[in-house]
């Protein structure tokens, strides 16, 4: 037994233990010391010896020093990106991050680092002391006889993974939340691609009489920065000339506080007691007799591997308007409004689904110079983010203020209903700005929600206005086929804001939170 232990206690537990201590003390000192931090140090020691077990394993076969050298190396990087995460948020690495990542494109990733940028990850250039020469030693031990220390190697290996996983430390595995996300989003991008190209025909039956709908998605608005919802700025003039024909309901929530989550749910049948639901709301639009048209201010990325544009390419038309990959700014919204006009003054029934880049970071980069209105005499970070993010939201108001002057004008049966994938954090609740999923907020979840109705536009049997109502928008599907006139069995008016059948249900964020009692304990 001394023997066998004797193989381990080595210079390569150094090479193994340094990162791993180096992420714990730059934690508590930089940020306070949190319960989650014990947790992620266990995790960490744990996993250490496994990689230590892997890299002396491999010291008995050949090219197992080359293949060590990678092993510890990715190691590092797991804790590097783990610690700098931490540094910046404050949170731990959770899926809704490769959710993101498989979802982003270089400018985003460009425009991220600009933000984000912060002194503390100098810190992580410690991550490199053990290149210099003083720091080396060597990782392997020659040994003779190898027979009798493969099978408790394996063995050890397998007893540290059912730990790990059965006592919940695995979820600070960066590498176990990367391959189990990254699976997980295959198999939704096949199970939409499933629901897209299914052929039966879903059974539909259209109650309504209307022309025209269009649907706005927002981008990283809070509902706290906007004026029609008693934001103490004036940040919705055109949205408050138009209130009395507006119905704006205070009281709704995103299911995730990242855009693939959302906006996952908000066009699937999917919500939180049946995550799985593939059936997309288009193709029930669609099998009502509407043409459905995405125009969107988002690029692509990749129209085979992007949650979003794959739900969209299942419309009769697309269009993707942002292509700037590698140029310093994105386009405005204000380019979709001619797009918009062409497509109103095209004959035939018709839905209109438009993505707004509206008020994605950076901030200051979503509007023209001509609205820059709110700018703060004292020049510091958090007033300068609070400042160009309500000048965000005030070009939003002017880009709905726009569309639904376009609806007007065509005098036909029509609407325009407008709400954001998810809110925004902007040093409102807490002291910070963003939307990060293990770090939760309210503002990270209220979004807007308001519905503009022409005088003729023919509402379903049962339709009610309460602008109260706790909703979330993974019950969309319900909701906009009720308000549009769309019945099926799959569809569910007690799920529809707008029905008088409509049943409020607990809103669980986070897999397991109750949202209004997180907001409870919020406001405390």
């Amino acid at each position: 037994m001394r023997e066998y232990f004797n193989i381990y206690l080595k210079p390569s537990v150094a090479i193994l233990l340094y990162p791993v201590l180096l992420s714990l003390m730059l934690e508590i000192i930089i940020h306070e010391i949190e319960f989650s931090t014990f947790l992620n140090l266990a995790e960490n020691i744990l996993f250490a010896v496994v990689v230590l077990i892997m890299v002396n394993l491999l010291s008995y076969f050949k090219y197992g020093k080359t293949l060590a050298n990678f092993i510890i190396g990715a190691f590092y990087l797991m804790l590097i990106i783990e610690t700098g995460l931490y540094l910046l948020f404050q949170t731990r690495f959770n899926a809704s991050y490769i959710y993101v990542i498989l979802n982003t494109n270089y400018n985003e990733v460009r425009e991220f680092s600009i933000v984000y940028y912060n002194k503390n990850l100098f810190w992580l250039l410690l991550f490199f002391v053990p290149l210099f020469p003083f720091f080396k030693g060597k990782i392997f031990k020659k040994v003779n006889s190898i027979s009798k220390k493969l099978r408790p190697n394996f063995i050890a290996i397998i007893i540290i993974l059912a730990i790990l996983k059965f006592s919940g430390l695995i979820v600070y595995n960066l590498s176990y939340i990367t391959i189990k996300s990254y699976v997980q989003y295959n198999e939704q991008i096949e199970s939409i691609n499933a629901s897209i190209n299914s052929k039966n025909n879903l059974k539909t039956e259209l109650v309504t009489d209307n022309d025209v709908v269009v649907v706005v998605i927002g981008e990283s608005a809070s509902r706290k920065h906007m004026e029609i919802y008693g934001y103490s700025r004036n940040t919705n003039p055109n949205l408050k000339a138009l209130s009395d024909s507006l119905v704006v309901y205070n009281n709704v929530i995103s299911s995730h506080a990242y855009t693939t989550g959302s906006i996952k749910d908000i066009f699937t049948l999917s919500n939180y007691e049946t995550p799985n639901a593939a059936n997309t709301l288009i193709n029930y639009v669609k099998s009502a007799g509407f043409r459905v048209v995405w125009l969107s201010n988002h690029r692509a990325v990749g129209v085979h591997d992007n949650l979003v544009s794959r739900l969209a390419s299942s419309s009769d038309e697309t269009l993707f308007l942002n292509y700037n990959d590698f140029r310093k700014n994105t386009l405005h919204d204000e380019v979709l409004l001619p797009k918009i006009k062409n497509k109103l003054s095209e004959k035939g029934k018709k839905v209109i689904f438009v993505h707004l880049v509206g008020s994605h970071y950076a901030y200051n980069k979503r509007y023209p110079d001509s609205f820059i209105k709110f700018s703060s005499a004292e020049e510091n970070k958090k007033d300068e983010i609070i400042d160009t993010y309500d000048n965000s939201i005030l070009y939003t108001d002017f880009i709905l203020s726009e569309i639904i002057d376009s609806v007007k004008n065509i005098n036909q049966k029509s609407a325009v209903l407008y709400f954001s994938d998810h809110g925004e954090e902007v040093y409102d609740v807490a002291n910070y700005f963003g939307h990060f999923e293990d770090k939760p907020t309210s503002s990270m979840y209220e979004v807007p929600f308001f519905v503009y109705m022409s005088p003729t536009f023919e509402r379903p049997e049962g339709f009610v206005v309460d602008e109260s109502r706790p909703y979330m928008l993974d019950d969309f599907p319900h909701s906009f086929a009720h308000l549009i006139g769309i019945e099926s069995d799959s569809l569910s008016k007690s799920r529809s804001i707008f029905s008088d059948n409509f049943k409020a249900r607990k809103r669980i964020i986070q897999e397991n939170i109750d949202f209004d009692e997180f907001k409870s304990i919020e406001n405390k």
